[in-house]
């Protein structure tokens, strides 16, 4: 099977999560969306698929995995905000012939028999979706979806109990752990190679699966309770609590208190303060004792501004959402449902505004313009102390959307 993974332009609404990546590369659990598809079909051929915007930044990470890639036969086209699991795979399996892929009144895909590539090409696919194929027959899949930030976070707990089976050797200690360190349901901790577990560590998965991935750092007295996932390569600081739904990517650093939570990758909130129920994208830097609230004070669902709209997230319990390479100072204090962009500096005094465009500079005055060669300076300089360089391709796309929010 051959598979194009696309993105859901019409329907999904990431907001600053989706402004420097596709929607299929966002961590959903221990696992990003697209990592879901590939891992439990590791021999099918998965194209790669995002809108003509991200075309250049998504060749350049995963070369070789353009329409170019496909061949003849069948093909399935998936959108890429499809948390895929072994139901959706075992039902796609069972079709014949072409058929737009539903679940309930949800478009999610379509199968083709054949010619996939000049019918995604002619039918402008990739823009007007699957629908723009016409297919006339329909077929019942079990789907599930993901649309906006919340649903990624509200999600993690469960998605990092069914990627623990796919993404680790559970009840497996590949290291040495300090005489003093405690594990609770050991056959449910996994870590791996090259990770140091310092003394009085407490790892308790009686809740739920705790993932540690290679070369991963945790210091004296943290306590990990699981549903928990850490990245490799990533730093859990001493005295550090991570709760229940916490997702940490690869080469973080996280101190402090955090719940329920979704780290990307590259990030630091290394200090104290608390982070609940939050997304936080890449490259974005926590000021020590950066506080969010996750709860309004009557208990409420919580309103979150995306895309320029006002959204009912029907959920008590929601933090931030913070794109990549947005930074607060010290002691900042964000409110419930705030969505901050790109390129975010916020370090005014009080609560900032809920609603934060990329490229805002806070200032004791309000905000302004973040300027583009101050913001790409800072960026090159932040991931050249992870091995990581600015390419021309991630710099034009910057400043394309430099100049969209100007």
């Amino acid at each position: 099977m051959q598979v194009v993974l696309l993105e859901d332009a019409r329907n999904a609404r990431f907001g600053p999560l989706t402004l420097l990546r596709p929607e299929f590369d966002l961590r959903c659990g221990a696992l990003e969306l697209r990592e879901k598809l590939e891992m439990r079909r590791p021999d099918w051929n998965v194209v790669l698929c995002p809108r003509p915007e991200l075309g250049e930044l998504v060749s350049e990470r995963h070369p070789g995995r353009g329409l170019d890639a496909l061949g003849d036969g069948t093909t399935l086209l998936l959108y890429g905000r499809v948390v895929v699991d072994e139901a959706l795979l075992s039902a796609i399996g069972s079709l014949t012939g072409e058929a737009t892929l539903r679940s309930g009144t949800e478009v999610v895909g379509a199968l083709l028999e054949g010619g996939a590539r000049d019918r995604i090409e002619e039918r402008s696919v990739v823009i007007g979706g699957v629908d723009a194929l016409g297919l006339d027959a329909s077929a019942e899949v079990p789907a599930r979806t993901v649309t906006y930030p919340w649903d990624l976070v509200s999600c993690a707990a469960a998605e990092i109990a069914a990627d623990a089976e796919l993404a680790a050797d559970m009840g497996e200690i590949k290291v040495e752990l300090h005489h003093c360190a405690r594990l609770l349901a050991k056959e449910n901790v996994s870590v791996g190679d090259g990770s140091e577990i310092g003394p009085s560590v407490v790892l308790d998965a009686r809740r739920g699966p705790v993932v540690i991935g290679r070369d991963v750092t945790i210091m004296p007295n943290a306590v990990i309770i699981g549903p928990a996932f850490v990245g490799d390569g990533s730093v859990v600081r001493a005295c550090a609590s991570l709760y229940g739904g916490t997702s940490v990517g690869p080469v973080c650093k996280v101190g402090g208190e955090v719940q329920a939570s979704v780290l990307q990758s590259h990030s630091n909130k290394q200090h104290g303060g608390f982070l609940g129920h939050s997304f936080v994208g890449s490259w974005v830097n926590l000021g020590a004792a950066t506080n969010n609230s996750d709860l309004k004070n009557n208990y409420g669902n919580v309103r979150a501004e995306i895309d320029g709209e006002s959204v009912n997230t029907g959920s008590a319990s929601v933090g931030a959402v913070i794109g990549n390479h947005s930074k607060t100072a010290i002691g900042t204090r964000l409110n419930t449902g705030t969505v901050a962009g790109i390129f975010c500096s916020i370090f005014a005094d009080g609560f900032p505004p809920k609603s934060l465009p990329s490229f805002s500079w806070g200032t004791k005055d309000g905000f302004v313009r973040y300027e583009l060669d101050a913001a790409l300076d800072t960026a090159s300089r932040v991931m050249a102390r992870r091995g990581e360089v600015m390419t021309p391709a991630l710099e034009r796309r910057i400043s394309e959307l430099h100049r969209w929010v100007s």
